[in-house]
């Protein structure tokens, strides 16, 4: 009896190359944005549109495990793409197509494992060739920025374009403080970077001022040395905010730079040539209190976290083959945090287990995530603030509502989500952790009672104003807290909690009570001098009487009795109560002036107020 016929079994011996993954991702990409309402495409839509199973895809995905060269063709014309030899490399071949997670950002431009957020990128690119632009990237840290700025910054040498990234980080203190230096050093680094013979002392002339040589050398030396547009990238553009009068002057200079391309002057086209690309931060907005970096740009991108779809896509780029439950399990445990979630699936390929053992015995003091909650725990221990705020919203089972400046404070620090003004924590994660971490606190310092001075600073027509003017007056409300933070520092105060028109601080005696609300009330008014456009202005209420002190914040009806002085005082003006006149009158040059008593309904007996002259 003949042996039954078996057919040769296909040769399974190619795996995907860079170059062919790039060409199949910007095809898919360009077919989810027209066909898929711009959402990536799940695996069950590539087997349903390939004609490949789930698991076939994996493998074409992943580039380790060779599959034949049919199967490529199947996946590239499912794409209206033809199939190059330079698609593929043969499995034997020693290229670099066995692809290393990365587990520090940023991601390298040829890894697969790039999730690309639709319409950002293809936004950047739209801007970036048009003269004179310029886009700003604004995240927490570990959110994809520089990663996103690479990619930009390739596209632009596609176009012919010249590029410089410039890291602000390699900029030294001794440098950064000094803003004629500083702007000496950008200028030469710039002028490395191009390629070009250093020219920097032959322009500079201190008689016109940092801003004004710039200026001139990029005007006069850099621009017209370009036959093409220069995309000029400063990564880590935050770390100036710590050098406050260099961070303004240096964005402002900027500014101005992108303003030139537009005048019409001989030198415009020569501006028009270059193009800007900022990304910063969020966490130190949270630390000081700033709202943004003085700068405008063309395009602004808040980049976000991934969503549940992207999470998806990046779980079957690494090869898993999971239920949308689990994808769902891993979503919440970490939200769209995208380096978290690398380093979780890779951990989760190395030790060869599932998501349910994963999630069954990691812990947040797992090593793969100590570093980034360690970091988040120190942002919090700088500012009680912001740590009291985080208490109240581990401690709540419902999302909590802040006053809308404390809200936005959280959220520079990437821990928490806002939906409709309250605020929860991001992911599972850092509930953990911060449940562990936070709560002991407030069994460690129990309610205490002693006697403080409260100061209540408010905002006159703040909301008119930012309904009026919303950007100059937000600007101008930031500057004044940074104002406020340096004045109560100086004078002993402690910040409790900024409040939705100003803040409530807290100071151990009643002069340095008094003598804080007069440095800020006379600060501003000379500000105003100087500044006729200024369109804020505060009243500054002041009580003294006992507190309860706690690690969340200070209660009892002394701190109701000070928000109710605040709003008795004329704008610019400082009222206070008995209890404070009686402390500081022998330190007053003028008596204050008498404003009759005030029954409040937190108070007993009536109050006698004073306004200060």
């Amino acid at each position: 009896m003949s042996p039954k016929y078996q057919p040769p079994k296909r040769q399974r011996g190619v795996i995907l190359s860079v170059q062919g993954w790039q060409r199949l991702k910007a095809a898919q990409r360009k077919s989810a944005f027209q066909d898929n309402g711009g959402k990536p495409y799940t695996l069950e839509q590539l087997s349903e549109r390939t004609h490949l199973s789930p698991n076939t895809l994996i493998k074409v995905r992943r580039r380790i495990i060779p599959v034949d060269r049919k199967t490529l063709m199947s996946y590239f014309s499912a794409f209206d793409l033809t199939l190059n030899p330079n698609d593929y490399t043969k499995a034997d071949s020693k290229l670099s197509d066995y692809e290393q997670v990365p587990l520090k950002s940023p991601v390298p431009l040829n890894s697969s494992f790039y999730i690309e957020r639709l319409p950002i990128e293809s936004l950047c690119h739209e801007t970036l060739i048009k003269p004179g632009s310029s886009i700003q990237i604004v995240a927490p840290k570990q959110m994809g920025k520089t990663s996103l700025m690479t990619r930009i910054l390739q596209q632009a040498r596609a176009e012919g374009f010249y590029t410089i990234l410039l890291n602000l980080q390699l900029a030294e203190s001794s440098i950064v403080c000094d803003l004629n230096r500083f702007l000496q050093w950008f200028c030469a680094v710039v002028t490395r970077g191009l390629d070009l013979p250093h020219q920097v002392p032959t322009y500079w002339d201190d008689i016109y001022g940092g801003n004004a040589n710039s200026t001139y050398y990029f005007e006069t030396y850099l621009l017209p040395k370009l036959d093409n547009p220069l995309v000029l990238a400063l990564d880590n553009a935050d770390l100036l905010l710590n050098y406050p009068e260099i961070a303004q002057e240096f964005f402002r200079l900027l500014q101005s730079w992108g303003e030139k391309s537009s005048y019409g002057d001989r030198c415009s086209q020569m501006w028009q040539n270059l193009r800007l690309v900022i990304v910063n931060s969020t966490e130190i907005y949270a630390m000081s209190g700033v709202n943004s970096i003085e700068f405008t740009a063309e395009l602004s991108i808040q980049l976000p976290e991934l969503t549940g779809e992207q999470v998806q896509d990046l779980v079957i780029r690494h090869g898993f083959n999971w239920q949308p439950q689990q994808v769902k399990q891993l979503y919440q445990f970490l939200g769209g945090h995208p380096s978290l979630i690398q380093l979780t699936l890779n951990a989760i390929k190395t030790e060869n287990i599932s998501i349910d053992q994963f999630l069954a015995t990691v812990t947040a003091e797992a090593d793969i995530y100590r570093e980034h909650l360690h970091q988040c725990l120190w942002h919090l221990h700088q500012d009680s603030g912001l740590m009291n705020a985080l208490i109240q919203v581990v401690n709540s089972s419902t999302p909590v509502e802040f006053e809308p400046i404390l809200t936005r404070r959280l959220q520079n620090l990437g821990l928490v989500q806002v939906d409709q003004g309250k605020v929860r924590l991001r992911c599972q994660l850092y509930h953990q952790y911060f449940r562990d971490r936070l709560k002991p606190l407030s069994l460690k310092f129990p309610p205490e009672t002693r006697q403080a001075s409260m100061v209540v600073i408010e905002g006159v027509n703040l909301t008119a104003n930012l309904l009026a003017h919303p950007e100059s007056t937000f600007n101008q409300l930031y500057k004044d807290l940074q104002l406020f933070v340096q004045l109560a520092q100086e004078f002993d105060g402690k910040i409790i909690k900024s409040i939705d028109q100003g803040m409530l601080i807290v100071f151990p005696s009643a002069l340095q009570a008094v003598n804080f609300a007069q440095e800020i009330q006379l600060t501003l008014q000379s500000a105003v001098q100087r500044d006729s456009n200024s369109e804020l202005c505060y009243r500054i209420g002041i009580h003294w009487e006992d507190v309860i002190f706690c690690y969340t914040g200070v209660s009892g009806p002394g701190v109701k009795i000070a928000h109710h002085l605040t709003a008795e005082a004329p704008p610019g003006g400082i009222c206070i109560s008995h209890s404070v006149y009686e402390a500081i009158a022998n330190h007053l040059p003028q008596p204050p002036q008498p404003m009759g008593q005030w029954q409040f309904e937190d108070s007993e007996q009536p109050i006698v107020l004073y306004q200060l002259k």
